[in-house]
C-alpha cells in the first residue's frame, strides 16, 4: 500500500459493495476492501482485501493506510450508530480526507414530514450528523426502494404463482437499480472534491406502483402477472409467520404504509446529474433478471 492513493470501501462484501469494487477495479483504481471475513474476499485486480470488525476500533486503522476516501455502507444492527462513528473516527485520524456514506431516504427530506422516520431513518440521520461534524468533506447517498428487493421470496412468488402480494395499494415508489446506486459512488470516489458538502437522493427515474410493476413483469417474462394487494395486518401476519424480527416488520410496514399513502412519489434527478444518463428502468432491471420470475 506504501505511497499509493487508495480508496477504502467498507461493506465490500455486500450487493452495493461488490458492485462498487466492479467499478473501481474497472477503472484500475487502487482499493482496499473491507470485510470481517476474508473467506468472503473475491479476487479483483487493483483490489486488496484487508479484515477489520467496525466494533472493534483497533482493527480499523490498517483499513485506511494511504487511502484519500472511504466508502461506508453496514448493515443495521444494534450497535449500527456506534460502528459507523467508529469509522468515520478512524478516517479522521488516519488523514483520509474525503467520506462517502451510504444512507437512506428515510432519513432525508424525501421523507414526508408528517411522518416520524423509521428507525432506520432515525439511525442514519444520527450518523450524518455525526459526519458532518468530524471536519471530513463529505458525500452522503440517500437511496430509496432497492429494485433488487424484488429477487428472492418476491421473484419466487412471482415465479410459481405469478401474483403479487404487497399492502401498498395503489401508491407507488421511484424504485432504484443497485447498480445505479454504485455507479453513484464510484463517480465520487473518482473525484470526490467535486461532490463535497453534497446529499444525493437517489431514485429511479419512474414512479410505479404494484399494479404497473405486474404489467411489466408480465409483459418482459410474455405471462400475466397479477397484483393482490394486502391490508397492512395481512403484511404483517405474513411476516410475523416467517420469524422476522418485531422491529424489522415495524419498518417494513411504515414504509408500505408512507407507500400506501401516496407519499412515497419523490422523484430525484440526482443519478441523471452525477452520471449524465437516465436512471435504469423496472423493465430493463427485469430483463436482466429475468430467470428470476420467468
Amino acid at each position: 500500500m506504501e505511497n499509493t492513493p487508495y480508496r477504502t470501501v467498507f461493506g465490500a462484501t455486500g450487493k452495493i459493495g461488490r458492485a462498487l469494487l466492479g467499478f473501481l477495479s474497472e477503472a484500475q483504481l487502487p482499493t482496499i476492501a473491507v470485510t470481517r471475513d476474508l473467506g468472503r474476499a473475491e479476487s479483483l485486480p487493483f483490489v486488496e482485501w484487508v479484515a477489520a470488525d467496525m466494533s472493534r476500533p483497533e482493527t480499523l486503522p490498517a483499513t485506511m493506510e494511504n487511502s484519500v476516501a472511504a466508502f461506508l455502507v453496514s448493515g443495521m444492527g444494534a450497535n449500527f450508530i456506534a460502528e459507523q462513528h467508529n469509522v468515520i473516527t478512524a478516517a479522521k485520524a488516519a488523514g483520509v480526507k474525503s467520506f462517502v456514506k451510504l444512507s437512506s431516504a428515510a432519513a432525508g427530506k424525501s421523507w414526508p414530514a408528517h411522518i416520524a422516520p423509521s428507525a432506520i431513518g432515525q439511525s442514519h440521520r444520527k450518523v450524518e450528523d455525526l459526519l458532518k461534524a468530524s471536519g471530513l468533506d463529505w458525500t452522503i447517498l440517500q437511496p430509496t426502494g432497492f429494485m433488487q428487493n424484488w429477487l428472492g421470496e418476491f421473484s419466487k412468488r412471482v415465479k410459481e404463482e405469478r401474483s403479487i402480494y404487497e399492502a401498498t395499494g395503489d401508491g407507488g415508489r421511484a424504485y432504484i437499480d443497485l447498480r445505479d446506486i454504485a455507479e453513484v459512488a464510484f463517480t465520487v470516489l473518482k473525484d470526490p472534491a467535486k461532490h463535497a458538502g453534497q446529499t444525493y437522493i437517489l431514485t429511479g427515474d419512474e414512479v410505479l406502483n404494484y399494479w404497473q410493476l405486474a404489467d411489466i413483469i408480465g409483459t418482459v417474462i410474455h405471462q400475466k402477472v397479477t397484483y393482490v394487494p394486502l391490508t397492512l395486518e395481512e403484511a404483517r401476519e405474513r411476516m410475523e409467520k416467517t420469524g422476522m424480527p418485531q422491529w424489522t416488520i415495524q419498518t417494513l410496514i411504515t414504509y408500505a404504509e408512507v407507500q400506501r399513502n401516496g407519499d412515497a412519489t419523490y422523484v430525484s434527478n440526482d443519478v441523471q446529474q452525477v452520471l449524465g444518463k437516465p436512471a435504469r428502468t423496472a423493465a430493463a432491471f427485469i430483463a436482466d433478471h429475468i430467470e428470476w420470475f420467468r
